[in-house]
């Protein structure tokens, strides 16, 4: 590699010089002087002014990396164009593909995702070392290539994007199967791959001969006792959602100011399956994002077979930070086998969840490390509230929005501040990568992964914060598609309690009496409330049926007890669902949902109790099918406009 002029050198020690002092961003033994001037020394040679270089040294004080890192970061120099001009000097061959199929590989192959490091190919039974070094390897090298030319034969330059994609496709078929049997494998008490065990069966088959036996004996009898239990259940459901509406977290304004320290690798997962329409919009979202590019690890997930996502995404010019990695087809076809297949390469200390939809605020990410950084290592997830940013679209929507504001602006809040399970959304989740490893990560068959994993979380003595920066999300506009997702959400729910309830004498010795109930009351008594609600009606008519034609002399005191609790339940379901959410609104959210929308809430509610109606129906044949939401991209006054 050449060296360089008399004038390059003046503008390198004027950089160098200047920026040791003044900056003082790091300490000077912290970066490395004779470093920087290498790589000054070749980025100018190749025509990048001292003045557009002088944003990347500064940026590789403050981030602890290369300022080649940072010059691809900040789009200065593509990576590809880049190793391309480093193999002319070097006199090597550049490949900007490679064959999957001459690659020599061993099982621990996959550490090549997440570090630059040397790949093997074999090229006419000569075994060939595919590199991408940073300058100063380069100059090395080139050294070495002097002594010994015929290293040259047996040496090629390809960029880290090249060598990563290629390690992808490389044993793509095993990987995937890898992650659809990690977890079922590993720990198969948590994994949903089997709907029920032999035992749940029997339970269950047990259970309901007892009930048809004891109602044939004694009808009134029996149904009234069912009628109790579910009532009861239902009405623990309503009770935690109203001490949640008027539970207030420290509204204390977080800080995102992290200091001088070098911030982590932060790998960002999005599984997208038919997103092409808002592939731009996602790009740019990501893009937005208050972290170095050049800490930023951001995997966009894809089905191999979906080339109009794909085609989409790289349509939008994503930057060097992101990484698209296709899945092979293989049942089943859920978001969380996607994700699962991506954490195989995802090299971040902390790891971010978002859908194909999300517009993340931008300092999110520096409040999870900012919170993460301050606690101990139980603290495995943080969840950020999700904000329904098309909520004034129509009635639908706008009850969307005011669900979504009352679970992740109250509900979620107060489980965390009592340190209770939390059944996470589905985006916006911030992991510890370590904590997501030692549970097993994903469950690749339930559909409702989220909760699952909160709830597995929870089981291995982790817990879940909460954050205050919001995810903007987009709602389901019309009713066919919010039923089918709902059905999938409650179809999970119903997955991930038969999974848990598997042992429940382990659980309760597990959680004790406090973790065991909560389970209870937020997975099995929120799936009762929406299930119960229309026969709520039933109850309450008969009742009052009853009354009016045969006297209240007629209603046994039990049956006017479980009256009385059939109205709470029915007409408080309705109450607490507008009063958390609403009191959890900012104003402007308020002042544009029309209040005649907030009649349609009973038959939002009969909707979920048909959502999941539906999902029990394919519970037993189609538990994995993932019925798929479209999105579009949306305009919102939420939605900031740089």
């Amino acid at each position: 590699m050449s060296s360089s002029t008399d004038s390059d050198n003046h503008s390198i020690k004027n950089l160098t010089e200047n920026l040791a002092a003044p900056e003082k961003l790091v300490p000077e033994e912290a970066f490395d002087i004779d470093r920087e001037k290498q790589e000054l020394a070749y980025f100018i040679s190749i025509g990048i002014s001292p003045d557009s270089l002088q944003s990347a040294v500064i940026a590789s004080r403050r981030n602890f990396t290369t300022i080649q890192e940072e010059v691809f970061a900040s789009g200065l120099l593509n990576e590809e164009v880049h190793f391309h001009k480093l193999a002319k000097r070097l006199n090597l061959p550049f490949l900007n593909q490679i064959d999957a199929n001459v690659v020599v590989g061993s099982q621990y192959i996959d550490v090549l995702l997440k570090r630059r490091g040397p790949l093997r190919i074999v090229e006419r039974e000569v075994i060939r070392t595919v590199i991408s070094p940073n300058i100063s390897e380069a100059i090395r090298l080139n050294d070495h290539l002097i002594e010994k030319p015929e290293l040259q034969n047996r040496l090629a330059i390809a960029s880290f994007q090249t060598i990563k994609h290629t390690v992808w496709q490389f044993r793509k078929k095993e990987r995937v199967k890898d992650t659809i049997r990690e977890l079922p494998e590993n720990s198969p008490e948590m994994s949903a791959r089997h709907l029920m065990t032999n035992w749940q069966s029997f339970v269950c088959g047990f259970a309901l001969s007892c009930f048809l036996f004891f109602a044939s004996a004694s009808t009134s009898l029996t149904m009234t006792v069912f009628h109790t239990f579910l009532s009861l259940l239902y009405l623990s459901s309503n009770l935690l959602k109203l001490a949640a509406a008027f539970f207030t977290a420290d509204e204390t304004n977080r800080t995102t100011t992290i200091g001088n320290q070098p911030l982590p690798m932060y790998t960002i997962l999005v599984a997208l399956y038919d997103e092409a329409p808002v592939a731009r919009q996602l790009v740019r979202a990501l893009d937005r994002l208050n972290w170095p590019k050049s800490r930023l690890d951001i995997k966009l997930i894809c089905e191999e077979n979906d080339t109009a996502t794909i085609e989409a995404i790289k349509a939008a010019n994503p930057g060097s930070q992101f990484e698209i990695v296709t899945v092979p087809p293989m049942p089943p076809s859920t978001k969380p086998k996607a994700l699962q297949y991506a954490l195989h390469g995802a090299g971040g200390d902390f790891i971010a969840i978002y859908d194909a939809e999300d517009i993340p605020n931008p300092d999110q990410l520096r409040e999870a490390y900012s919170v993460f950084s301050t606690s101990d290592n139980k603290l495995a997830c943080l969840q950020a509230p999700l904000v329904i940013s098309n909520a004034p679209k129509n009635w639908l929507t706008a009850l969307f929005g005011i669900e979504y504001s009352g679970l992740f602006r109250r509900l979620i809040p107060l489980l965390s501040y009592f340190g209770l399970p939390i059944p996470l959304g589905g985006t916006s989740n911030h992991f510890r990568r370590s904590a997501l490893k030692a549970v097993g990560g994903w469950d690749p068959n339930n559909v409702t992964e989220d909760a699952d994993l909160g709830i597995r979380l929870y089981r291995h003595g982790y817990h879940t914060g909460v954050l205050r920066r919001p995810t903007l999300e987009h709602a389901p506009e019309d009713i066919d598609v919010w039923i089918k997702q709902r059905t999938r959400w409650l179809k999970g729910w119903m997955q991930t309690w038969l999974v848990f309830m598997r042992r429940p004498l382990n659980l309760f010795k597990q959680n004790k009496i406090i973790g065991f109930l909560s389970l209870q009351i937020i997975i099995a008594g929120m799936l009762v409330a929406a299930l119960a609600h229309p026969f709520a009606y039933l109850f309450i008519s008969h009742s009052i049926y009853t009354g009016v034609t045969y006297g209240t002399g007629a209603i046994t005191n039990t049956d006017k007890f479980l009256f009385f609790i059939d109205v709470f339940n029915l007409f408080g379901s309705y109450f607490i669902f507008f009063l958390a959410g609403w009191r959890a609104f900012i104003p402007l959210e308020k002042r544009d949902i029309k209040k005649k929308w907030l009649l349609m809430l009973p038959f939002y509610w009969l909707l979920m109790s048909w959502a999941g109606w539906r999902a029990i129906t394919q519970l037993p044949n189609q538990a994995h099918k993932w019925e798929k939401t479209p999105h579009q991209p949306v305009q919102s006054k939420l939605i900031p406009e740089k």
